[in-house]
Order: C-alpha cells, then structure tokens, then sequence
C-alpha cells in the first residue's frame, strides 16, 4: 500500500506548468471523463424538447432552474411549471377512423364540435376516458392517434373506450342532441377505473 504523505504547496506559480496541469486536469474531470454519458443525456434531452416550447421560451438558466431547482438558505427549491396546450384541432386532424366511420360521418363531426366546445376540465375528462391519462403527451395532442371506431346503430349504451390502445367506441346515436347527452354521462362518471 505504501505511504500516503500530504505536503502543503505554499504558491502555484499561475503562468507556470502548475496551473496547465490543473487546467488538464479540471477539463479531464468535469469534460472528458463524462464525455460518453453527457452525450447520451444530451440526446435524450433533446428528444424530449425538439418540438417543446421550452426551448424558444425559456434562457439556459431558466431551464436550469426549472430542471434542477435551486438553493435558498440551504433548502432545495424547485420551480414546477406545467404549461399544458389542450389544442384538440391538433388530435381532430390526427384521429383515423374505424368501423365505417371517416371524418365526414355525420355523428363524427357532431363528436368534433362538441369536443371543440368543450370547458378545459370536460377535455381532460375526455383525455382521461379515452386514453386513461388526462395529461397532453410531449409533443402535443397529435402525437396521441386516437381512433374512433363505430360501435353499432343508435342505442341507449354509452360510449366506451379501450384505453391502451386509446380507441373510443361511439355508437351510431341518432342525434347530436343524445351524443352529447351520453358522452358527457361516459367521461364524468368513468372514473375508480385505471391507474392513477
């Protein structure tokens, strides 16, 4: 094992060959000793903010107080900013269809403008029935392809949905009037069911 003996340098000699070495030595330890797994962290950040605002939102040193929080008083403070986009123009234009039924269906469109008049909280509930998350995916609401399928004629039965696989089944229903009417009964009271 050896000796291990600890001198005390008085002075550094800054223009010297001390201060390259510890400049070597501080670009080795915070640079290229972690070189492999800041670029596997670099891609995987950017795969996660290529197509978020944050970028064009927010300066590096926002972003770093939103990822890492900050020290005050010696208490770790994190900033949590949620900024959810229900844009349901993005999810109506990457829907497909199933069933029979295409965007032109007369009970799809009547669905759309529904949806389209719907209060934020009634949207979530919306997201929530349909694909079990109540929550915009990164990248928007056009990442989610959902798919309305036709579930029979019109019948008293609501509406239900397959969630993993984030399909709605809608009847056939003879009105806007009673889709709306079973629709706002399927995504209030389809709750205790899931993951939470």
């Amino acid at each position: 094992m050896g000796d291990v003996r600890l001198r005390e340098i008085e002075s550094v000699d800054r223009r010297g060959p001390g201060q390259e070495f510890v400049e070597l030595y501080a670009d080795f330890l915070l640079n290229k000793m972690v070189e492999r797994q800041f670029r596997a962290f670099r891609r995987g950040f950017n795969m996660v903010t290529d197509d978020s605002p944050l970028v064009n939102l927010f300066r590096p040193e926002e972003l770093e107080l939103l990822i890492c929080g900050s020290q005050v008083g010696g208490v770790l403070k994190v900033v949590v900013v949620v900024v959810t986009h229900y844009d349901f123009m993005e999810l109506m234009k990457s829907t497909e269809y199933d069933g029979g039924y295409t965007s032109e269906t007369p009970i799809v469109q009547a669905f759309w403008e529904l949806v389209h008049d719907m209060t934020t909280e009634d949207k979530k509930r919306l997201l929530q029935f349909t694909t079990g998350s109540a929550r915009v995916p990164v990248g928007g609401l056009a990442r989610l392809k959902l798919i309305i399928a036709r579930h029979g004629p019109d019948c008293d039965r609501l509406p239900t949905a397959h969630t993993c696989f984030n399909v709605l089944l809608l009847p056939e229903y003879s009105s806007k009037e009673k889709l709306r009417d079973r629709l706002y009964k399927a995504i209030k009271y389809a709750q205790g069911f899931g993951m939470l």
